[in-house]
């Protein structure tokens, strides 16, 4: 929660976004680190920083990377860019595999943010990829 406020609420984008990402190199915390990703990004489209998206790429493009990374840097990447998802982003979010997480990542603040009833990894995934629109 705390990365969720500082992301809505600050104007220290230099200083906030660099204790975020050091946070996140030591974080184990799966919310937790896909809470920072998500700040992270959030800062990062707030300032126009033309770096982050490369950034999400490479967090979520890296198999070595934990999941919970990897989905919560390829939600952050779509935020960030216009451009639709790869076919790598796509079956990595669409992976019948990532439903596991579906109730670990509930308390991630950015997850709730869509349609009523469609809450959750499981919604924010299917609003972000266009599901539901046919996108």
């Amino acid at each position: 929660m705390t990365a969720y406020v500082l992301a809505a609420a600050t104007g220290e984008f230099s200083r906030v976004s660099s204790a975020l990402r050091s946070g996140l190199a030591r974080e184990y915390d799966p919310v937790v680190r896909v809470s920072l990703i998500l700040a992270i990004a959030q800062l990062a489209w707030e300032h126009r920083d033309d770096h982050a998206p490369r950034w999400a790429r490479d967090l979520w493009s890296d198999p070595a990377r934990p999941t919970e990374v990897r989905i919560g840097a390829g939600l952050a990447w779509l935020c960030l860019v216009t451009d639709p998802a790869p076919d790598e982003l796509r079956t990595l979010l669409t992976d019948p595999g990532i439903r596991r997480y579906d109730d670990l990542l509930q308390p991630v603040p950015w997850l709730t943010w869509v349609e009523p009833g469609d809450a959750g990894l499981r919604g924010c995934v299917d609003e972000m990829l266009g599901v539901a629109s046919g996108g």
